[in-house]
């Protein structure tokens, strides 16, 4: 809990403030008046999501670490504090950045991320005291969590008939699915599956099956505020469903099955159409993450959840597949690197440190349990 508190500051720290190229303002003028009287872009709603999403995890981490220590209360209060005070510091730090907006309601939309996260946090340990206390099954929790949210985030439902039909259009028309994104989601709905019986062993609560979340997030996507639902996601989940209540796992191992289906899979679909040059003419993005803090921010929350959902099931399943072995990160890292390295001489793709460093905080976020070996165990041998 401690490392997710850490880098969700480094986060907040990082996406407020970069690119990092800063001049000087006067600040007593200019400055002040741009963030206190600045108007919002044609962006506002879209940035107002990401300031309050930004936000929401050093609550949730800040708050259950308070939970762990008397006086819990004082602990949560000092949270809101230093969080309000890092808010308005790296709104007042992007005065100096010419490609910045600083603005003072942005810090009161990030208030409203930290007091969401702690009423998380709140919830989690009245109703699942033993998951908040379990920092394995949390960052399992968490990693399924990143599922959800982006299947369904910014949680912001309309109706909308035009997207509907696009929709419905698109699932119908057979050369808009592509084999390899199905393949992929059947492994990304299998170990769904997986982690959920992992958090909660042999739960027989409905809610908890694949079935029930396929069903609704799906059916909610579709009416989820500026999304698209990619039509690879049905047919990925029902048949990650067929085999899930097949009885199949009983004779197979189904997170070695997930990851022979997931690393070469997801390697196609980063590099996919496989448009190379010899020589690349674009820069590689040697400062991490400067991707993820420009452009529309809905979609950039979107690609963050994915890529950790993505690459978190890599990590988890090579865990489980190979508890004893020491490659399994190693893997991981140059395993991102490379793709990182192929999109840099790709046309479309960017190329970056990005993936590798999600990776390695993957790597230090879930845990391996290695296996113990007794040769006395069984007393009949």
């Amino acid at each position: 809990m401690k490392g997710l508190f850490l880098f969700s500051i480094f986060v907040i720290t990082y996406g407020s403030l970069f690119p990092f190229e800063f001049h000087y303002v006067d600040w007593r003028e200019e400055g002040l008046t741009q963030l206190l009287f600045g108007e919002r872009d044609d962006s506002g709603f879209a940035d107002i999501l990401g300031n309050i999403f930004l936000f929401i995890p050093f609550g949730f981490a800040g708050t259950a670490l308070a939970t762990r220590v008397k006086n819990t209360a004082n602990w949560v209060l000092a949270l809101f504090i230093f969080g309000g005070l890092l808010a308005v510091s790296v709104q007042f730090f992007q005065i100096y950045i010419e490609y910045r907006v600083p603005a003072l309601y942005d810090a009161g939309w990030n208030m409203v991320g930290i007091l969401l996260g702690s009423l998380l946090a709140h919830f989690m340990n009245n109703s699942f005291p033993a998951l908040l206390a379990s920092e394995d099954k949390l960052a399992l929790a968490g990693l399924a969590t990143s599922w959800i949210f982006f299947l369904l985030v910014p949680f912001v439902f309309s109706f909308n008939s035009e997207i509907l039909q696009e929709n419905i259009i698109i699932h119908a028309d057979i050369n808009e699915y592509r084999m390899a994104n199905v393949i992929f989601y059947v492994a990304i709905w299998l170990t769904y599956a997986k982690l959920v019986d992992e958090i909660v062993p042999n739960s027989k609560n409905p809610l908890f099956s694949l079935e029930f979340t396929a069903l609704v997030t799906l059916i909610g996507k579709i009416f989820v505020y500026r999304d698209f639902i990619e039509p690879e996601l049905i047919p990925g989940a029902v048949l990650a469903i067929i085999l899930y209540r097949s009885g199949i796992f009983k004779f197979i191992n189904p997170y070695k099955f997930a990851a022979l289906i997931l690393v070469p899979t997801m390697f196609y679909n980063s590099l996919y159409p496989f448009e190379f040059f010899g020589s690349a003419f674009k820069e590689f993005m040697w400062i991490p993450f400067a991707e993820l803090f420009s452009g529309d921010m809905l979609n950039i929350v979107r690609t963050v959840f994915y890529k950790i959902f993505a690459y978190g099931c890599i990590v988890w399943t090579l865990y489980k597949s190979f508890p004893n072995a020491r490659w399994v990160s190693y893997f991981c890292f140059i395993y991102a690197g490379l793709i990182e390295y192929l999109q840099h001489l790709t046309f479309a793709r960017i190329g970056g440190l990005t993936e590798p460093l999600l990776v390695l905080f993957l790597c230090t976020f879930i845990e391996q349990k290695r296996e113990k070996f007794d040769l006395y165990a069984d007393q009949e041998s």
